[in-house]
């Protein structure tokens, strides 16, 4: 029978991939990979750690994967392909290594370093560009991602300088994730409850997604910021728009009615996992604010590992 704990890590794998990963796109974080990269590799490594099977953690990757088309859809093929190796390869490696800290760490390195040679990967296996052309637009979109560095270092020692920044921060994310467990801290539950009671208030006035859709209009008609940013807001808000009045719901109602008339017990996991992702989310926010607390340098692993133990 599969525990309670795998459907909650599963919904806070969907939340990391659609909101986190989302967020850190559509404002263009520099070196957003290394964060999501992240989680990533910590929701596949407390998933196999809480069922100890390689398959149960495939499904969960497929599960993944069906909530980042419902949600993410604007997300680029890569993104896609990206979850799906990581997930697969971890799988794997989680399987045919005895030691869990040793297999932590691999799997953290692979998923940086693949997450850093996405655009790579997509071009040669999605668009079937050869090899060399493929590099040399891998080389050049790196060097237009970073303008103010490639005027101090050349083509090849920024792409090496970027290439060497993933693989350093998958060497020391696999290690701290090495040394995670499935142990929650109790002694956060009353601060948690006491914080989800307003958190749920304040939500019923609130609906995030249209708010997000006016602030990004908003931002539109601001004068003195810059236009390239102005139409990008634009752009976001008219797909958010779409998205959450038509596409959304067709998209929803096509996949259930296609897993539904297939009597796939996946339709019964989507529908378990959807009800907890609100859950989810009043756990992040809460997290959040209890990680701005912490000194700057300790804001981000409170973040997680407060968000992870408040949610199981």
């Amino acid at each position: 029978m599969i525990s309670r704990r795998y459907y909650r890590l599963i919904a806070l794998w969907v939340l990391a991939e659609t909101f986190l990963g989302g967020l850190l796109h559509a404002f263009r974080i520099p070196l957003a990979g290394v964060f999501i990269a992240c989680f990533s590799v910590l929701f596949i490594s407390l998933i196999y750690s809480s069922t100890g099977s390689s398959k149960k953690l495939i499904h969960a990757t497929l599960i993944v994967l069906v909530f980042k088309m419902l949600l993410s859809p604007h997300a680029p093929l890569g993104a896609f392909l990206s979850v799906a190796l990581q997930g697969v390869v971890g799988a794997f490696l989680l399987k045919v290594i005895p030691s869990q800290k040793a297999a932590r760490m691999l799997v953290a390195v692979f998923a940086y370093l693949q997450s850093a040679t996405m655009k790579l990967i997509s071009l040669t296996i999605l668009f079937g560009m050869g090899f060399w052309d493929a590099l040399d637009e891998f080389m050049i979109s790196i060097v237009d991602y970073f303008p103010f560095l490639a005027t101090v270092l050349s083509a090849k020692n920024l792409v090496l300088s970027y290439l060497g920044i993933y693989l350093l921060a998958g060497i020391v994310v696999g290690w701290m994730i090495g040394k995670v467990t499935l142990n929650a801290d109790r002694s956060l539950i009353p601060f948690w409850k006491e914080s989800q009671i307003l958190d749920s208030k304040k939500n019923q006035k609130i609906n995030f997604e249209w708010s997000l859709i006016a602030v990004l209009a908003a931002i539109y008609f601001v004068p003195g910021i810059p236009d390239s940013f102005q139409e990008m807001c634009l752009r976001a808000a008219i797909l958010l728009t779409a998205w959450t009045l038509f596409l959304g719901p067709l998209i929803k109602k096509a996949l259930f009615s296609f897993l539904g008339n297939r009597k796939s017990g996946l339709l019964r996991e989507i529908n378990l996992i959807e009800g907890i992702l609100p859950e989810m989310r009043s756990n992040l926010k809460i997290s959040w604010k209890a990680a701005s607390r912490q000194k700057p340098y300790q804001r981000i692993p409170f973040f997680v590992k407060t968000w992870v133990q408040i949610s199981l």
